[in-house]
């Protein structure tokens, strides 16, 4: 895994200005949705209490 993470890292220090740009919007596009969709499941999970708490 970790070299993954590593040719990740290297595929994106060298894509151009504008590509660079695309890929932090969507990585703030994506923390964003995951975000909103804990916060959703959160409320579930108020409501229908402890015992019906959605599993991940």
């Amino acid at each position: 895994m970790m070299s993954t993470v590593l040719e990740i890292e290297q595929a994106i220090e060298t894509l151009p200005r504008e590509q660079w740009q695309e890929l932090r919007e969507w990585f703030l596009e994506r923390d964003a949705t995951v975000s909103a969709s804990a916060s959703v499941f959160a409320l579930y999970d108020a409501e229908e209490g402890a015992e019906q708490q959605w599993q991940d």
